[in-house]
C-alpha cells in the first residue's frame, strides 16, 4: 500500500522531483553556447559572436562560460576592445563567486553540479587573465597588461601544481614586464620559467639578452653556450625591433564523464579529460625564403587541464560519495513514509540525476605558442610555418608591416582542429 507523501528531511518529493525537472530544463538553456561553439570551429566566428550576443538567454549558472566563449571569440574577429570587456566581466565573477550560496550547495547534493555556477578549472582562470594580457598587448595598453599579468602570477603562487606547465602564459606575463621596461622583472619570470621547462635553452635567447641589459655577465656567459653560433651572432647585432605573434591551434580536449555503477542503484559520475596529447610539433618565421631566428614558447593546454581537475580530484570524491549517500538516506526515508514502490521510484530519478559536470570552457585552443622573432626596423613580409601531428600544417602569409626602431609588432594566429586558418589579426 502507499502511504500519503511526508516531508523527507528537509526535502519533499515534490521539491525533489522539481529540482529533477529544472536542472533538464536549464540543460536546454547551453543550446545558444552549442551553437556558437560549432559556428567558431566552422570558421564562422562572427556568427558565434551574435549566437552570444543576448547574454540574457544563458542561465546565471553558465554566465562564466559565455563571457569565456564570447570573450574568445570577440579576440579572434580581431575585436580586443570588445572581448577585454566581456574577459573582465569573467574575471569580476570569478571574484564574486567565491561566496558560496548554501541553498544552491544543499540543492547539488541531491541533484548534481550542474545547479551549481560553474566557476571554471584553475587553468581556465588563468587563461582569462591570459587572454586580457593578449589583447592589451594587442591594442597597447602595456599598464593594463602588466596588472593581468600580476593577477596571472597570483594564480601561479596559489595553484603551483597545476599550472607549472603552463608555459606560455609565464612567457606572456615576462613579456609584459618587458613591454613596459621592468626588465628585472622580466628576467625573473623567465629563470622561472627555465626551472619550468625540461629544456631551458628553449629561452635561452631571451635570458641572455636581458642578462647582458641587466649587466649580469656571469648569467649572460652561461646562456650564451645554450644558443648557436648563427642566433647568437645575430643577437650581438642587437636588432631593436621585434615580431611578436600568438598561435593557438586545435581545440581543447572536452571534458566527459566517468561512471562507476554500483548493483542495485548506486552512480557514481565524475568529469575526467582522456584525450590530451599535444597537436602541435613546431613553427618557424620565414621572410624571402629565408628561414628567421626566434624564440618559441608552447603550452599543451590539455595537459594543463587536466592536471587543474586532477588537482581537486580529492574534493570531487568526497562531494560526490557524499551525495550518493544523501540521496539514499532520502529515498529510505521515503520507503518508511510513502512505500517501497515510491521509494524504488524515487531512487531510478536519483539514479539519472547523477550526471558529471562536464561544462568547460570549449573554445580554447588544445595549443598555445608564443613566437619572438628579433627584427631589424623597416618594412616586413613574413610567412608563419605552423607543423602539427599527423602531417597537419599550415603556411601563414602575415599582412606587410613595418617596424620603427625599438618597436613592437603583435599578431594573433588561431588554426582549427585540423589546422584551417580560423583568423589572423593584427594590433
Amino acid at each position: 500500500m502507499i502511504k500519503p507523501l511526508k516531508q523527507s528531511g528537509c526535502f519533499s518529493i515534490p521539491a525533489i522531483i522539481l529540482l529533477w525537472v529544472s536542472v533538464a530544463l536549464q540543460g536546454c538553456a547551453t543550446k545558444s553556447l552549442t551553437e556558437a561553439r560549432n559556428q567558431f570551429y566552422r570558421g564562422d566566428v562572427q556568427k558565434a559572436v551574435e549566437t552570444l550576443q543576448d547574454e540574457n538567454r544563458i542561465p546565471k549558472r553558465n554566465k562564466l562560460l559565455l563571457f569565456m566563449e564570447k570573450g574568445m571569440a570577440l579576440h579572434e574577429v580581431g575585436d580586443y576592445k570588445g572581448s577585454i570587456e566581456t574577459l573582465l566581466k569573467a574575471s569580476e565573477l570569478i571574484r564574486e563567486q567565491d561566496v558560496i550560496s548554501v541553498t544552491k550547495q544543499s540543492a547539488s547534493l541531491i541533484t548534481s553540479e550542474w545547479v551549481m555556477e560553474y566557476k571554471g578549472e584553475y587553468s581556465e582562470r588563468l587563461w582569462v587573465h591570459t587572454y586580457l594580457m593578449m589583447n592589451f598587448l594587442l591594442t597597447g595598453q602595456n599598464e593594463e597588461a602588466l596588472v593581468e599579468a600580476k593577477q596571472a602570477l597570483q594564480m601561479y603562487d596559489d595553484f603551483p601544481e597545476p599550472l607549472k606547465k603552463d608555459y606560455f602564459s609565464r612567457a606572456l606575463i615576462a613579456l609584459c614586464f618587458e613591454s613596459l621596461g621592468e626588465i628585472n622583472g622580466a628576467y625573473i619570470e623567465y629563470k622561472k620559467l627555465s626551472e619550468a621547462l625540461s629544456d631551458a635553452s628553449i629561452i635561452a635567447p631571451e635570458l641572455y639578452r636581458l642578462a647582458v641589459r641587466l649587466g649580469f655577465s656571469d648569467d649572460a656567459l652561461i646562456y650564451e653556450k645554450m644558443i648557436s653560433e648563427a642566433y647568437l651572432s645575430y643577437l650581438k647585432e642587437n636588432p631593436s625591433s621585434e615580431l611578436v605573434v600568438f598561435i593557438g591551434t586545435g581545440s581543447i580536449p572536452k571534458k566527459v564523464p566517468g561512471d562507476i555503477v554500483i548493483p542495485p542503484a548506486y552512480r557514481f559520475s565524475f568529469p575526467q579529460y582522456l584525450d590530451v596529447e599535444r597537436d602541435f610539433n613546431w613553427v618557424e618565421p620565414f621572410e624571402s625564403f629565408r628561414k628567421l631566428q626566434g624564440v618559441t614558447v608552447v603550452t599543451n593546454a590539455g595537459e594543463v587541464v587536466k592536471s587543474s581537475l586532477e588537482d581537486r580530484r580529492a574534493s570531487v570524491i568526497i562531494k560526490e560519495t557524499a551525495r550518493v549517500a544523501a540521496k539514499e538516506l532520502i529515498a529510505r526515508k521515503v520507503d518508511d513514509d510513502a512505500g517501497a514502490a515510491v521509494g524504488a521510484l524515487l531512487r531510478i530519478a536519483f539514479f539519472a540525476m547523477e550526471e558529471a559536470d562536464t561544462r568547460c570552457w570549449q573554445t580554447l585552443p588544445r595549443s598555445l605558442a608564443l613566437l619572438r622573432v628579433p627584427l631589424e626596423p623597416g618594412d616586413h613580409k613574413i610567412q608563419i610555418d605552423v607543423s602539427g601531428k599527423g602531417g597537419m600544417n599550415n603556411k601563414v602569409m602575415l599582412p606587410e608591416f613595418k617596424l620603427d626602431r625599438g618597436s613592437k609588432v603583435f599578431f594573433s594566429i588561431r588554426l582549427g582542429e585540423n589546422f584551417s586558418l580560423l583568423s589572423t589579426r593584427m594590433e
